[in-house]
């Protein structure tokens, strides 16, 4: 669960597995795959940056794009 904040101050958490797509325009859209939308303070970058962060500690096993399991 990543941490963000509604455009009025209030903080919730997210689960960032739901993200479906991040839209950054004058606002910060998020919609996650069941239909619901969120408006957001934080940028694209700090929620990319949020998400990555929370898959590192929660132990997500991840290959690094343009690499296979086979390379040194």
């Amino acid at each position: 669960m990543i941490e963000l904040h509604r455009l009025n101050g209030e903080l919730f958490l997210l689960n960032s597995d739901m993200i479906e797509t991040v839209d950054a325009a004058a606002d910060t859209h998020v919609r996650l795959v069941n239909g619901h939308h969120y408006v957001v303070r934080e940028s694209f970058q700090d929620i990319q940056k949020a998400v990555v962060e929370f898959r590192r500690k929660a132990g997500y096993a991840c290959i690094p794009f343009g690499t296979s399991e086979a390379e040194p």
